[in-house]
């Protein structure tokens, strides 16, 4: 019966916590990069960028409506500024990987 209660009282906590997902689309063929999936964890600031086969930790910031994503590697940096509520997201690149650009993303879980 303890176990019950204990499981009960957990139950409300486990079903709200949900990672944030955005799916990314490429405004064109030369900047396939800015086709991405991002990942926000649940509490923590911390997420990963998917980019087809390549998965990378990232760091990720709230700010005033906005999701920041950044990715700092050895020979170059990802940024994704993400809107949620625009569905709308700006890109910038260095290093090895320069460029910017802006796209439209789609929350697919953690509304």
């Amino acid at each position: 019966m303890r176990k019950t209660a204990l499981l009960l009282a957990l139950l409300p906590t486990v079903a709200f916590a949900e990672e944030r997902v955005f799916e990314c689309d490429a405004p064109d063929a030369e900047h396939p990069e800015m086709a991405a999936r991002l990942v926000k964890y649940d509490g923590q600031q911390k997420g990963h960028i998917t980019i087809g086969e390549i998965n990378k930790d990232v760091d990720v910031y709230p700010g005033l409506d906005t999701l920041t994503y950044l990715y700092i590697g050895d020979d170059y940096t990802l940024h994704y500024n993400v809107h949620p509520e625009k569905g709308t997201y700006d890109y910038s690149a260095s290093g090895s990987k320069s460029g910017w650009g802006k796209g439209t993303c789609i929350e697919t879980t953690g509304q």
